[in-house]
């Protein structure tokens, strides 16, 4: 049995904008028209069209239009629903954002939690999210777009950012600690005095990342990923200490999830 291609975001978007572009009063006109076609089909009482059809007959397709004529409301409000459901996303939107606003001086704010996933959920950008010293412990974020956000001291603690694009984000003096940053781009992000105690860090992007003052003790990861990233006073996954910029220099050993078990 063949299956049917499904639609990517995109098309549904696109097919989204072409339906709100209809006029609603013409929406509500085709629906009518269309539903009383169905109901007539239905009744077997098409053949009114038919040249010379008798007054009473016509008159006993409209009795039957008239009898149906709360179904055919029902079916016409439903599909009005329908289309008017992007403009209740958008103000969802403008909602969240509002209550994310409101919370901005708030340490602890369970609306401002739930605002950021539902947004993330329907694939808005949190480009830019201003969000200093939020408490967002085990939030729930994979591949969101959090570039350029600030998060200065907020707590991330168990947090979801799998695949999380956090290229230049603010993040100095954040508990990252057993978060989930694997395969996320943490290019040019500012982590300094950052807490990322068992992290788990694979496969992420680190070029430029400021680790200055972090503790990076039993974070996930293989120490060519730190290549290129900006560490000083930073301890390492093994707990040693660099103070220097030059991964290379360093005789470090790998972090505890690399190393060998002793014989």
């Amino acid at each position: 049995m063949a299956s049917f291609p499904r639609l990517s975001r995109r098309s549904v978007r696109n097919l989204e904008k072409c339906v709100q572009a209809v006029p609603t009063w013409l929406v509500a006109l085709i629906s009518i028209l269309a539903l009383s076609f169905l109901i007539l089909l239905v009744q077997d009482k098409l053949t009114f069209l038919a040249p010379g059809a008798p007054f009473g007959f016509k008159r006993k397709v409209l009795i039957e239009l008239i009898e149906n004529a709360e179904a055919i409301a029902i079916m016409v409000a439903v599909i009005l629903y329908v289309k008017g459901a992007p403009d209740r996303k958008d103000q969802k939107h403008y909602e969240a954002w509002r209550v994310i606003d409101t919370a901005a001086n708030i340490t602890t704010s369970y609306a401002r939690y739930q605002a950021l996933q539902d947004l993330h959920r329907d694939g808005v950008s949190l480009q830019w999210l201003e969000a200093p010293r939020a408490n967002l412990a085990k939030i729930s974020l994979p591949k969101a777009n959090l570039i350029a956000c600030n998060l200065e001291g907020a707590n991330l603690e168990n947090a979801n950012l799998r695949g999380a694009n956090l290229r230049g984000a603010n993040l100095i003096g954040a508990n990252l600690s057993q978060a989930d940053l694997v395969g996320s781009d943490l290019t040019a992000a500012n982590l300094q005095s950052a807490n990322l105690r068992g992290a788990a860090l694979w496969k992420a992007t680190l070029w430029e990342t400021n680790f200055a003052d972090a503790e990076m003790r039993w974070a996930e990861l293989h120490k060519e990923q730190l290549d290129g990233a900006k560490l000083h006073q930073t301890i390492l996954p093994d707990g040693s200490l660099c103070s220097t910029t030059d991964v290379h220099s360093l005789e470090a050993a790998p972090s505890d999830a690399e190393a060998e078990p002793e014989n």
